[in-house]
């Protein structure tokens, strides 16, 4: 127990450790993390509904609208109706913030890690890879177990998969 602890505790410690280097850098761009949560999954899907955004991102329909809306003031985001059912609108990124996204996201998102990273030699920053890797291989075979879909978590899935076929 005292390993699960100890895994538990770090994770939770690297977990704030990003979230307040996001913020931080967020806050210097103008936008609150639910703001950037929201792009991001703009970002991930191209054209979402307010219906989708609301369920990927475990908030209310009422404030995922309320952040798009923000967002759409700020030019960073655009409404328009969907093709299929003139009743929905999609959503999607402001031409503006599409055109330089790509790289601002990645940038973003890993940036903080970037930075710890960097102060470990390259020996010990492929033991904490392959670590990490174990680690999440041992999730998965443990989702599969209880029945969970990978589908439901799909941000560190992807990225772990995506990660491996790089090598």
């Amino acid at each position: 127990m005292e390993k699960a602890d100890f895994i538990g505790e770090s994770i939770e410690y690297i977990h704030r450790y990003t979230m307040k280097s996001l913020q931080k850098q967020a806050e210097e761009h103008g936008v609150t993390i639910p703001q950037v949560r929201v792009i991001g999954e703009v970002f991930a899907h191209k054209t979402v509904s307010i219906k989708l955004l609301s369920q990927n991102l475990k908030m209310t329909q009422s404030t995922v609208s309320d952040i798009v809306e923000r967002l759409m003031s700020k030019d960073f985001l655009v409404k328009t109706p969907n093709e299929r059912d003139k009743r929905l609108v999609d959503i999607s990124l402001s031409p503006r913030l599409a055109e330089d996204i790509d790289e601002s996201i990645s940038q973003l998102k890993n940036q903080s890690l970037i930075g710890v990273v960097d102060l470990l030699n390259p020996k010990e920053q492929e033991m904490v890879e392959e670590g990490m890797q174990l680690l999440v291989s041992a999730v998965k075979k443990k989702m599969m177990v209880e029945g969970m879909n990978d589908y439901e978590y799909p941000d560190i899935l992807y990225f772990s998969e995506k990660d491996k076929r790089k090598k």
